[in-house]
């Protein structure tokens, strides 16, 4: 199967700038595995303000909040968000 395009939200995109060269090479990691799986399940599910079904993953240190576009064939990442113990 060839992977899902990525596609950064305003607020994914300016994490993903302030983040450190740690962080970053993180989410480079998280987001590649995202774009082999599209049909992912969350570990929880909320809707955005169009109703859209967005999937919000718990990988490593990061939730990942996405939609998925199928008919695009796109991952889009709304927003990165990193846990804290």
């Amino acid at each position: 199967m060839t992977p899902y395009a990525l596609a950064l939200g305003e607020e994914a995109a300016r994490r993903l700038v302030v983040a450190s060269r740690m962080e970053q090479k993180q989410l480079a990691v998280i987001l590649d595995e995202l774009k082999v799986s599209p049909f992912r399940k969350g570990d929880l599910q909320e809707r955005d303000d169009a109703l859209r079904l967005n999937e919000v993953l718990l990988l490593g240190n990061w939730l990942v909040t996405v939609w998925i576009d199928h008919a695009a064939r796109e991952i889009r990442v709304v927003r990165l968000e990193m846990v804290s113990d």
